[in-house]
């Protein structure tokens, strides 16, 4: 499961830049800011997210990571990346614990939220997408 989801936010990723980029555009393009935010009861985290893209050209690997919550991240993107994603997996939580994921934007204002609740084991899978 956790193997789908890497794709898919790769997809995800691959998708935005390739939609509008040209070269002769990346030497003015202009950027933006958006923030991750987990927040809940504490425990740890499997976090996928968009990450920082400067380039069209040299998209980072670095857009995992095990963290603790609550938890929050800020990457720049160029406007040529039309959106961001964001998942969360939680294993081994307290049954029926409820966690808010937000993507924010530069002046804090929610872009997509969304809830996880975690199942009668402790696990939940989330997944959140914000498309300019």
């Amino acid at each position: 499961m956790e193997r789908a989801i890497k794709i898919f936010l790769m997809v995800c990723v691959v998708s935005f830049i390739c939609g509008s980029c040209s070269k002769e555009s990346d030497s003015d393009s202009s950027s933006y800011q958006i923030t991750y935010t987990l927040k809940g009861p504490a425990t740890t985290a499997q976090v996928q997210y968009t990450p920082t893209i400067t380039d069209p050209y040299n998209i980072p690997d670095n857009y995992e990571e095990i963290v603790s919550v609550p938890w929050q991240k800020t990457v720049t993107l160029i406007d040529a990346v039309g959106g961001a994603g964001f998942s969360v997996s939680i294993d081994g939580g307290m049954p029926g614990a409820k966690y808010q994921m937000s993507i924010l934007g530069k002046d804090g204002s929610i872009l997509k939220d969304g809830e996880l609740v975690l199942d009668n084991e402790g696990y939940g899978v989330f997944l959140i997408n914000y498309y300019k």
